[in-house]
């Protein structure tokens, strides 16, 4: 599957799970619905920056929306 559906796909889940529409989160976020429904679609990803501002509202972490990990919590590095 392309990286920018799949991408898509985890926002898409992601904004279900919290029971929020595509108006709503771009309204939470101050990002325009019409690029959250682009990236939503798969026609474009965003960036490391949208990535974290869609994280804090969604409840999951950045990495994970940008398929760096398949954790949706993401992954933490212990000091031992």
């Amino acid at each position: 599957m392309n990286m920018k559906k799949v991408i898509g796909n985890r926002i898409t889940q992601a904004r279900k799970a919290r029971g929020i529409l595509i108006k709503d989160l771009a309204e939470r976020t101050g990002l325009k619905a019409t690029r959250i429904s682009n990236w939503e679609q798969g026609t474009r990803s965003p960036g490391p920056e949208e990535a974290k501002i869609l994280s804090k509202e969604l409840n999951v972490a950045a990495s994970w929306l940008l398929c760096l990990t398949d954790n949706p919590m993401g992954e933490w590095l212990e000091n031992k």
